[in-house]
């Protein structure tokens, strides 16, 4: 008979552990929604590092970003994966979506190799403003997938414009 006690309040106890374990992983996903809606988590900080060019296909130039991505919150970002959109003067030039995990180091920063496949098709239409020299709009748009978040998208975006003289100024350290 204390046999049979032992082994159902062993039970009991292994229940009510994982019911408490499940509680504290759903108050940690809450929490990360929690931050997410509240504007707390703040969009990471991306700056251009190096180009890897290869040659043009028939359906796009494959280009290798390397970008410092910032974390400018106090934990570390953990991402399941991105997505990306970059658009010139409102026209797509480069989309694209990764699974790749990224980590993010509480208030420091990461070297992230991202692949870009450049739509040939849709640059035409800028040729003429680049010949012109005037100055083209840009914005990217993106989004972390983080798993504290539930798998939502903690999103980015930056914009502004620039002079095809700029673009080139930019590149040259990356084309030699």
């Amino acid at each position: 008979m204390t046999t049979g006690f032992i082994r159902l309040r062993q039970r009991q106890l292994l229940g009510l552990g994982a019911l408490v374990s499940l509680a504290a992983v759903l108050l940690f996903l809450a929490c990360g929604v929690s931050q997410l809606t509240k504007g707390e988590l703040k969009p990471p900080k991306v700056n251009l590092k190096a180009v890897g060019f290869r040659a043009p296909q028939p359906e796009g130039w494959p280009l290798t970003l390397v970008l410092a991505v910032e974390n400018p919150n106090p934990a570390t970002l953990r991402a399941l994966g991105y997505d990306y959109e970059v658009r010139l003067e409102g026209r797509t030039v480069a989309q694209g979506v990764s699974s790749q995990p990224v980590t993010l180091p509480a208030q420091g920063q990461a070297l992230v190799e991202v692949p870009v496949l450049v739509k040939l098709k849709s640059l035409p239409p800028l040729v003429p403003r680049v010949l012109a020299g005037e100055k083209l709009r840009y914005e990217i748009t993106g989004g972390l997938r983080l798993p504290q978040t539930l798998g939502f998208r903690l999103p980015f975006r930056f914009q502004g414009d620039f002079a095809p003289s700029e673009g080139v100024e930019r590149l040259k350290p990356f084309l030699n």
